[in-house]
């Protein structure tokens, strides 16, 4: 489960402002305000401390301005989304320089902070799924070929082409990337332990699938989608198998 909670900090040189901005993060609970300053090089100092999830800034400020302390943000690479508060339109342009999460323009209410909130949650969970398919990525490469006996012969086969592997009575059919089918001379589970790619899980109890081609997953029809380039494939995906990917948390799951 990705965590919700957000800690924030605020730096505009307005304390009737920052008060006010305050009050209205309150109103969500998963938003934990660490400090609210007005000084922003106090500020910047603070940032490198604490490394919030988002940082609320007014760019208009004396000795330094907003941009500024986005850009040491950026320049350090700490990570902390950036939501500009201001009064003045003009820099909206300047600010789209260092990707801000939000540009709120004075005064706003509680209602355009809801739609900077859902930004950053989805933000944050399409880079946690990203990291978790990297990994899965990562831990499978340079996998050797596996030997596998078909009616007609012997075939060598990557795992990572694998896309999906279906019991047909007493043997094995795969489902290869490039469109091929083999059947294979033993019985599902034999190839899968021949095989011993952490990829490969089960779907259903005659079929495993390869999480390096799966979709997306579908709760009510309890069907899964692997794909590949033009090549698509349907699979059934048992209860037990839906609460596996529920728990990984790293697919979509409608």
């Amino acid at each position: 489960m990705i965590d919700r909670k957000i800690t924030a900090i605020i730096i505009d040189d307005d304390k009737e402002a920052l008060s006010l901005l305050e009050i209205y993060l309150q109103a969500f609970h998963e938003v934990e305000v660490i400090e609210s300053i007005t000084n922003p090089k106090k500020g910047i100092r603070l940032l490198k401390r604490t490394v919030p999830g988002i940082v609320f800034l007014d760019i208009d400020m004396p000795e330094l301005d907003g941009l500024e302390v986005a850009q040491v943000i950026k320049d350090h690479g700490l990570g902390t989304e950036i939501v500009f508060t201001t009064a003045h339109v003009q820099y909206a342009y300047h600010a789209l320089g260092v990707e801000p999460l939000g540009y709120l323009v004075k005064p706003f209410g509680p209602e355009e902070l809801i739609s900077v909130i859902n930004r950053y949650h989805a933000k944050k969970q399409r880079k946690e799924l990203e990291r978790r398919m990297e990994l899965f990525m990562q831990s499978n490469k340079a996998i050797p070929k596996v030997k596998l006996a078909t009616r007609t012969g012997i075939i060598f086969v990557n795992p990572e082409d694998i896309m999906l592997m279906h019991t047909e009575a007493a043997y094995c059919r795969i489902f290869l990337k490039d469109g091929r089918e083999e059947l294979i001379m033993m019985n599902i589970y034999k190839v899968v332990d021949l095989i011993d790619y952490s990829n490969i899980v089960r779907a259903n109890r005659s079929a495993f699938i390869n999480l390096q081609y799966l979709r997306k997953i579908e709760k009510k029809s309890k069907i899964c989608t692997l794909q590949y380039r033009n090549l698509t494939f349907e699979e059934p995906i048992s209860r037990a198998g839906i609460a596996f990917f529920e728990k990984l948390n790293c697919f979509p799951i409608t």
